[in-house]
């Protein structure tokens, strides 16, 4: 039993010095294949050192004690110890080992990438300031033209509905019509949050006083000498041919005669009577025409007139 044991642990012990001395590589092996190599032949080394164990052990249960007295009729058996068994390194050629990084994260794509921003609420007022004219200025034209700067993109109203027109740099103008006296114009500005500021300025307008209303004229009073007019003749064959005309009217006011081919005006004397005598140097012969004497009062007398070749 012991030369059993012992012979297969000198086997398993040979056979694995010769698996590894025997073994070359033909080529380069790869790292993982190389660390497989050294675990085998570790495992190996393992089993021959267990195996060796376990003879020793067999050997020592079974040698016969000394104080035995037992006649021992068994054949010797020699046991020749093996030499100890060198296990050669095993050499690895100098390789640059295999380093295997991780795949690389892919950046976020911008499409897929969601970005928030939150902004706080517009809340401040919008800068509103009247640069022209100055407060309590003084004008002589009715129209005024005012000026500010505002807020870009805010919009100026004046009087709550005439709007200004305002610059890409927030400057504003609008002419204003102001009246006699002191003038209150108001101005807000309203940005694009809708957010107001208000601004207010006075002005004066300096008039002449203005001159009192004329008196109104009083109606004339009523005529004291009644309106007449009478002709003479109605009729002429002189060269020119003429007429005269006379009546009454209020003293002092004009008497008007007129026609189509002569006419001519008089005053009615301080006792009322007129008289005027009027040619016709251009009237046709054998042809009548009409001849109108009126008074300051418009009223009027018609007379016929003809003229015969001399």
């Amino acid at each position: 039993m012991t030369i059993m044991l012992d012979d297969q642990a000198r086997l398993a012990t040979g056979a694995i010095h010769d698996s590894v001395a025997a073994y070359e590589p033909a080529a380069p092996m790869p790292v993982l294949v190389r660390r497989a190599a050294v675990r085998q032949g570790v495992q190996w080394t393992m089993g021959a050192i267990a195996a060796a164990a376990f003879v020793a052990m067999v050997a020592f249960v079974f040698a016969p004690s000394p104080h035995t007295d037992v006649t021992d009729t068994t054949t010797p058996v020699t046991v020749t110890s093996l030499p100890p068994t060198t296990i050669p390194a095993t050499t690895v050629p100098d390789e640059p080992v295999l380093r295997v990084d991780p795949p690389p994260v892919p950046a976020a794509s911008p499409s897929t990438t969601t970005t928030s921003t939150i902004l706080a609420p517009d809340t401040t007022p919008p800068v509103l300031e009247i640069t022209s004219p100055a407060p309590d200025s003084h004008f002589e034209t009715q129209i005024v033209t005012f000026s500010g700067i505002t807020e870009p993109g805010a919009t100026v109203v004046a009087g709550g509905k005439f709007a200004a027109d305002v610059g890409g740099e927030g400057r504003w103008t609008i002419d204003l019509v102001i009246f006699a006296g002191k003038n209150g114009a108001k101005f807000v500005a309203t940005d694009e949050a809708g957010n107001e500021t208000s601004a207010s300025i006075a002005v004066w307008l300096d008039v002449a006083e203005e001159a009192p209303p004329p008196k109104e004229e009083e109606p004339p009073p009523p005529p004291t000498v009644e309106f007449s007019a009478f002709a003479t003749y109605g009729s002429c064959s002189l060269d020119p041919p003429y007429d005269i005309y006379y009546g009454t009217a209020e003293p002092g006011s004009k008497v008007t005669i007129t026609s189509e081919y002569g006419s001519g005006s008089v005053t009615a004397g301080a006792d009322g009577k007129w008289e005027k005598k009027v040619v016709f140097a251009s009237a046709p012969y054998e042809e009548t025409f009409v001849v109108t004497v009126k008074d300051a009062t418009g009223a009027k007398q018609h007379f016929e007139f003809i003229a015969y070749a001399p």
